[in-house]
């Protein structure tokens, strides 16, 4: 197999050639505009994660570690934690075929991209795992990275997927496509100026859809250079396998302290909770949420005959909460033991945090409690084997969404990215710098916690990573129904 280095210089732009082909990866890319939903943000309606640049390379400025709580001199540093970003470079490569420790495109490691979506028009016993949320299929970039500095030789890129029912169009397209964008430059290493890569973007240039059957394992979309009878594989895209979906149950309780603000207590100014979590969260997953009932937990209404609660709402009207070290915790825990005691016939005769207990409760409340010197907008029990179904949302925070289903993902196992924990191993990142559902939306500037400065992703923090996809699926809470499949 013939393979051309074009020098990028010279007498050879400008060339041709039937009998060797250039040296260039494509990479695929999550749009920031979706062409499928009419141009509209990216806002969590299918999985995507990629390993970016800026995770594993210095090309942003940090300027305070939260890791070893100093400041950070160097000019630029990576985004994950330098001692995680081997594994984190392991994690895109994870279920890779066939397995190895790298995987190389014109001797250059590569890490593909993973695109979570559902199938649809399914039939036959595995109906149940399709969806029509993907039935047009998502549209995808495609940027070339350039090794040489590429010409417009004829070359055509064409894709091989690795399932019947995964589809992409076109099926094939020419290099003079990408050479018709702006060609651009990014510095991988900013603290030398060094390496520096020129690539191409075609955006929306591809749609995948998964039709008329689910994966059973994960799929794959291989892209090859075509040019003459020469033919190389320079690209990969890893499609999520669809065949096993994970249902999640949700009870919102509305917890009532208070008659002057109507009775309830619901979530303002963000989308409908079905929307929110089957169309902008928890799918990236191939996670279903069933929203059992929506239940009013009246407390002021028992008050008079119960003194325990009377005690937790004098303690609430007089702030008395507030001496303890989490006050937001130390609510919560009192709430669940109060709903325990007067809706024990609603809890199917399991506690909320019962590693038996399927249902995850989601509680709202007009309380506005401070851990430390800030207002809290919610609390969860973190997913673990010995239960974590409890979610509190505080006044602060009831009209986010953001905010609303980065606690339920907390009690669907995750941590914080930027959190070194016992129960987060998996990578790193400095805080405030992703657009991950579970980074902060501010990242800290010293070790005084009100010198911060906001996350460029405020407000647009939709993303899971692949891990988390799967952390959540493994979640005790989550009923795992393809075990009868």
């Amino acid at each position: 197999m013939a393979i051309c280095d074009f020098p990028k210089t010279s007498s050879k732009i400008g060339q041709t050639s039937t009998s060797c082909l250039q040296k260039f990866t494509i990479h695929f890319r999550r749009p920031d505009k979706l062409k499928q939903d009419q141009n509209v943000p990216y806002r969590g309606q299918y999985g995507f994660d990629w390993l970016r640049d800026e995770y594993i390379y210095p090309m942003e400025t940090v300027g305070f570690n939260l890791f070893t709580s100093t400041p950070i001199e160097q000019k630029y540093t990576p985004l994950c934690r330098t001692e995680d970003i081997p594994d984190l470079k392991k994690e895109y490569l994870k279920d890779v075929e066939p397995l190895r420790k790298e995987f190389k495109l014109h001797d250059q490691d590569y890490y593909p991209a993973w695109l979570s979506i559902f199938a649809c028009n399914v039939q036959g016993d595995n109906a149940d795992a399709g969806s029509d949320i993907h039935k047009e299929g998502v549209y995808l970039d495609l940027q070339l990275d350039e090794i040489y500095e590429i010409i417009d030789d004829g070359t055509e890129i064409f894709f091989k997927p690795s399932d019947p029912c995964l589809k992409i169009t076109p099926e094939k397209i020419s290099i003079s496509e990408f050479l018709k964008t702006k060609r651009e430059k990014r510095i991988l290493d900013k603290n030398i100026g060094q390496p520096e890569i020129y690539y191409y973007k075609l955006e929306n240039a591809v749609k995948v859809i998964c039709q008329g059957d689910t994966l059973k394992e994960h799929g794959q979309i291989k892209v090859f250079a075509k040019l003459g009878s020469i033919e190389i594989e320079v690209g990969r895209l890893m499609v999520y396998k669809n065949n096993q979906i994970g249902k999640a149950k949700i009870v919102v309780v509305n917890v009532i302290t208070d008659y002057d603000n109507n009775k309830k207590v619901i979530p303002r100014s963000c989308p409908t909770l079905d929307s929110l979590f089957n169309y902008q969260s928890f799918n990236q997953a191939m996670i279903k949420v069933e929203l059992k009932k929506n239940e009013d937990f009246d407390l002021y209404a028992l008050r008079n005959e119960n003194p325990d609660i009377e005690i937790f709402l004098d303690d609430m009207k007089n702030h008395n909460y507030r001496t303890n070290e989490k006050p937001s915790t130390e609510i919560r825990n009192r709430l669940c033991a109060l709903y325990e005691k007067y809706r024990e016939q609603d809890l199917e005769g399991k506690s909320i945090n019962d590693k038996k207990q399927l249902s995850t409760y989601l509680f709202f409340t007009n309380l506005f409690p401070m851990d430390g010197v800030s207002f809290v907008g919610g609390v969860a029990t973190i997913g673990t084997k010995e239960g974590g179904n409890m979610v509190v949302m505080f006044q602060q925070d009831l009209h986010k969404g953001s905010s609303i289903v980065h606690e339920v993902a907390h009690s669907f196992s995750l941590c914080h990215t930027f959190e070194p924990s016992p129960e987060n191993k998996k990578p790193k990142f400095h805080r405030g710098y992703t657009d991950n559902v579970m980074d902060y939306h501010e990242f800290l500037k010293s070790s005084d916690p009100n010198d911060y400065d906001s996350n460029k992703y405020k407000h647009a923090m939709y993303s899971f990573f692949k891990w988390q996809w799967e952390m959540m699926r493994d979640d005790l809470s989550i009923e795992k129904k393809w075990n009868n499949l």
